[in-house]
């Protein structure tokens, strides 16, 4: 995630640092570094002179756009490390979202309750692979997901500083930025999340027959690849593989903005620039995930009840799962209806709250981490191709 900022997104001037401690700029985040890019290749970069080879202009472009392209690659890393840390709970927060109340266990199989009784459950029926089931597909879709997050983000504050003229962002500008974001980076991926939805809740071992060809145990045999199948071939094609997306992108806007602006926030008063020379790096590090596991917990509050209509929506195909919703608003009213508000909306809040924790400290101090390394490992290379 981007280092805090009070500084303008429009600075032209790249920050140094060692990866261990802090920078001594406390305005070195994403919106900087896209700002000091280049996104463009003129033409004199492309053909400045016929001797010079391909390799050689690629390598320019890239020096040229490097803090984009380490932000990217950061990014990539930061989410798919998050997310396997905390797989087994990933599931598990999608099985308590997506069964029926208590009220209406019957014989479907449905039994998850309490989270580490469910967690002990998952294990002792799937063991280890049971706790990654569907981490592969995760990893595949928040490689994207969140590098296409972090790069955006960093866009965004910097074409809203141009076009606000602002020095430093305003609070509305900055949780537009992240908005916009998010909205991004779900658009790109949410077919990928569908399905990994589909498949955590296929092979939970809620699944029964249903006669009307909806979700049923022979689906827990499909993977990746079977699942967006039967998904793109028996739910309208691309509209089926969308079910549920702006309902995940008026959720996930509001829950990036959030992120990006306490994480930021945190960091000035947690995280000062003063401090760089004057803690240990222990302390450093444990700074850093409570300012990512802070900003997490205080975010999913908020925007907890969205993330439940998408995974009912999500998995509103399957007939013997839940009921076939018109929509969001039908789903919010007949979840309020039959289950309550709170109760309902907010069911499973705390193996989510398990989950956010952990996995957005990680995926902050893992993607500053890879981020300065890159960015140290560029400059040891352009200072020996001065020596040389």
């Amino acid at each position: 995630m981007p280092t805090v900022s009070n500084t303008s997104s429009t600075s032209t001037s790249p920050p140094t640092s060692h990866h261990h401690h802090l920078r001594a700029d406390a305005g070195a985040d994403i919106a900087i570094g896209a700002a000091t890019s280049t996104f463009e290749i003129s033409e004199e970069d492309l053909d400045h002179s016929e001797s010079t080879s391909f390799g050689t202009r690629l390598k320019e472009v890239m020096s040229d756009n490097s803090a984009v392209i380490n932000t990217f690659i950061a990014g990539g890393l930061a989410g798919a490390a998050s997310r396997t840390v905390v797989s087994p709970l990933e599931r598990l927060k999608i099985i308590l979202q997506v069964q029926a109340s208590s009220s209406s266990l019957t014989s479907s199989g449905q039994a998850y309750g309490g989270v580490w009784e469910s967690l002990g459950r998952m294990w002792k029926n799937e063991g280890w692979r049971g706790f990654m089931k569907g981490n592969g597909i995760n990893v595949v879709r928040i490689l994207p997901y969140s590098a296409l997050q972090f790069t955006s983000y960093g866009a965004f504050k910097s074409i809203l500083g141009t076009w606000s003229g602002e020095t430093t962002l305003s609070t509305p500008l900055r949780l537009t930025a992240g908005a916009g974001a998010g909205i991004l980076a779900v658009a790109a991926t949410y077919p990928l999340d569908l399905v990994r939805a589909r498949l955590s809740v296929a092979t939970s071992g809620m699944a029964i027959k249903s006669v009307s060809g909806g979700f049923s145990a022979e689906d827990a045999k499909l993977g990746m690849v079977g699942m967006t199948k039967k998904v793109y071939h028996t739910e309208g094609g691309v509209r089926g593989l969308y079910r549920g997306c702006w309902a995940t992108a008026v959720g996930v806007a509001p829950y990036v903005s959030l992120n990006f602006y306490i994480y930021e926030s945190l960091k000035t008063s947690i995280l000062p620039s003063s401090l760089s020379s004057s803690i240990s790096e222990p302390e450093l590090i444990l700074r850093k995930l409570s300012c990512g596991a802070l900003a997490g917990a205080t975010s999913l509050i908020f925007t907890h009840p969205f993330d439940v209509i998408r995974r009912k929506l999500q998995v509103a195909g399957m007939a013997s799962m839940s009921p076939q919703y018109n929509g969001a608003i039908d789903a919010i009213k007949w979840i309020i209806k039959t289950e309550g508000f709170w109760k309902g909306m907010y069911r499973g809040l705390v193996p989510n709250l398990i989950k956010v924790t952990p996995s957005i400290a990680v995926s902050f101090y893992t993607f500053e981490t890879v981020r300065d390394l890159l960015a140290a490992m560029g400059e040891d290379d352009e200072e020996e191709e001065k020596i040389v």
